[in-house]
């Protein structure tokens, strides 16, 4: 109890106070009070009759920068917060919030000088930096930028064809304008073909960037996961921060990320917006890998489910139906459960000893190695590219700011203020306002030209817990021979966005849940499961035909000539198969910080 008593005092504690002007100037002066989780926002009036403040959440901001007035006689600094908070919709019908973008801006004018208001405009701009992205501060911390890792460097990967063939639009209007507001430095790529990402990754210089994040699906993360297990030096490779942010069909993933950062479910465009904040907030959480043997002898590696039966019939049979978007899954479950079908099989598996299956989570953060030194920030150069790797072609390109003896202009645009796609300019969003010239200079990461193999290979840590498929699977093994409706191994909390298959799932737990439902079961029974997983409550119906194993291994040998089955959603040869999980092989982009609050 007193550890959690002291938690909260410290979170609680006031790290920054400070009295400042507003921008657009209408007079009103503000008083903010920054927190470990909060910025209290209080206007000042002469009489108050009623509660003023204003509460922004940590986790609901991108990031922060500081600007100067384009007119030179003007003393004042600027600073400016871009936060993503929750808002009531302004519906009729219906409850619920979403996300509303704010950016407040504040003038910096208790000095004579603009040095001494630069100053406390960097700091106040450091202190919300640091506490976003989980760096322990605190009331008796010097705040300053020397605290900050450099602005990360990611590689985007976006496959056009995804989901409802969306995603450069919503990349253009919500992701990259995001990334600007937390100072993140990107260049951004369209896969052309299956297994374009997978090629790509194989060669690029990964010293050159801090993480891959796909702009898809799951099936595009799937691809760079084993484009990078395919490389010479894959034990480094695989340790690379990745990513994913939701404009596919199912998006497992993203709905796991989102439902581990304590966020209300949700689809489509905020469920993007949700993930994309979490990215810009950069904490990096370990995630199992599982590693994959089919009978043809290929390996490779899952970070979502593999899937024989209902599940993956509806998952490829509904592909016909993809400009639906998900609710092509929802056609596709009335259509399958019309023709029930049920599969012969032989599912053996490695039990994982009790009491593993409700491990805690374990999060971290990844911090530049340089973070301690100081740096000067100079203007970021972004780029935006539609060319392979190994091609050159037209590109549009988000032009960087070159360094000049007067101020640039600053990526910022007033609360009031849209941003256009169309005219994605960091040189042209804001007339009054500029930045302060203080941004961190980066060099545009080199693509090499990638060289490739007739042959995939991919490589991997031993399967110790396996034997090779043509020989019987060890004595400590349980084995279940039965007529199944579907076998689903998962490893995540979520099947799609709006499917809680295991809601006591974690990135890392070490386990694979082994889900199977025998046949038997009346297609009533199968549809209240679906319905009940659409909030996780599935197993709280005690099922009988429904069970549910973790393991560390299975093996699984259909006995039904003609099947599906699915690797993270992507169809693979039909026979025998088998896995093992290789606990926290991964790191996952999930912006979850779990940081202990202490004094520096």
């Amino acid at each position: 109890m007193s550890l959690t008593l002291e938690a909260c005092r410290e979170a609680s504690e006031t790290l920054l106070h400070g009295e400042f002007g507003a921008y657009p100037p209408k007079g009103t002066r503000y008083a903010l009070s920054l927190t470990w989780t909060e910025l209290h926002i209080q206007r000042l009036v002469p009489k108050p009759d009623a509660d003023h403040r204003t509460v922004v959440r940590l986790i609901d901001v991108a990031g922060c920068q500081t600007l100067r007035s384009h007119t030179l006689a003007d003393q004042s600094a600027y600073f400016c917060v871009y936060a993503y908070s929750l808002k009531k919709r302004k519906v009729a019908v219906g409850t619920g919030r979403a996300r509303q973008r704010t950016a407040r801006t504040f003038q910096v004018d208790g000095a004579e000088s603009y040095a001494d208001n630069q100053a406390i405009a960097e700091k106040w701009a450091a202190a919300i930096k640091c506490l976003v992205l989980g760096i322990p501060i605190s009331s008796e911390t010097e705040i300053t930028y020397s605290l900050l890792p450099r602005p990360r460097r990611l590689l985007l990967l976006l496959n056009p064809f995804g989901g409802k063939g969306n995603a450069l639009q919503w990349c253009q209007n919500h992701i990259l304008p995001m990334m600007t507001e937390a100072d993140i430095s990107f260049n951004l790529i369209q896969t052309e073909r299956q297994n374009h990402a997978r090629e790509l990754v194989q060669s690029i210089s990964l010293a050159e960037w801090d993480g891959i994040v796909t702009i898809s699906g799951d099936g595009l993360l799937y691809e760079v996961i084993n484009g990078l297990m395919e490389r010479s030096d894959w034990e480094e490779a695989i340790k690379i921060p990745i990513g994913i942010l939701p404009c596919g069909s199912g998006n497992a993933l993203a709905g796991a990320i989102n439902s581990c950062a304590g966020f209300e479910q949700v689809l489509g465009q905020e469920l993007l917006t949700n993930c994309t904040l979490m990215l810009c907030h950069g904490a990096i959480s370990p995630m199992d890998l599982v590693s994959i043997t089919t009978s043809s002898g290929s390996r490779s590696f899952s970070f979502l489910s593999v899937a024989w039966g209902f599940t993956s019939d509806v998952d490829i049979e509904s592909e016909k139906y993809r400009h639906m978007g998900p609710a092509r899954f929802t056609l596709g479950t009335v259509v399958r459960l019309a023709s029930l079908n049920t599969y012969r099989g032989r599912l053996s598996y490695l039990p994982a000893p009790d009491g593993m299956a409700h491990r805690p989570i374990l999060r971290s953060i990844t911090m530049s190695t340089n973070g301690s030194l100081p740096f000067q920030r100079l203007p970021l150069h972004r780029t935006v590219s539609d060319m392979g790797l190994c091609e050159k072609r037209h590109a549009f390109s988000f032009q960087g700011v070159e360094p000049t003896e007067e101020p640039t202009p600053s990526p910022n645009s007033p609360p009031s203020s849209g941003f256009q796609p169309s005219s994605f300019n960091f040189e042209a969003l804001q007339e009054e306002l500029v930045a302060d010239g203080k941004g961190p200079t980066l060099a545009n990461p080199t693509l090499v030209a990638p060289k490739m193999s007739s042959a995939r290979c991919v490589h991997g840590p031993p399967d110790h817990f396996l034997a090779p498929l043509d020989q019987p699977v060890p004595k400590s093994w349980v084995t279940v021979e039965d007529d199944f409706v579907l076998v689903l191994a998962i490893y995540q909390t979520h099947l799609s966005a709006d499917l809680i298959a295991l809601p006591f799932a974690c990135f890392d737990d070490g386990l694979i849940h082994l889900c199977y439902v025998r046949a038997g079961i009346s297609r009533a029974a199968l549809i209240r499961l679906f319905l009940a997983m659409e909030k996780g409550t599935h197993f709280e119906q005690e099922c009988p035909y429904l069970i549910h194993v973790p393991v560390h291994a299975f093996r699984l040998e259909p006995l039904t000539q003609k099947g599906i089955l699915t690797i993270d959603g992507e169809r693979v040869e039909y026979g025998p198969v088998q896995a093992q999980i290789h606990h926290s092989m991964s790191s996952l982009i999930t912006g979850i910080h779990k940081t202990k609050i202490t004094s520096l």
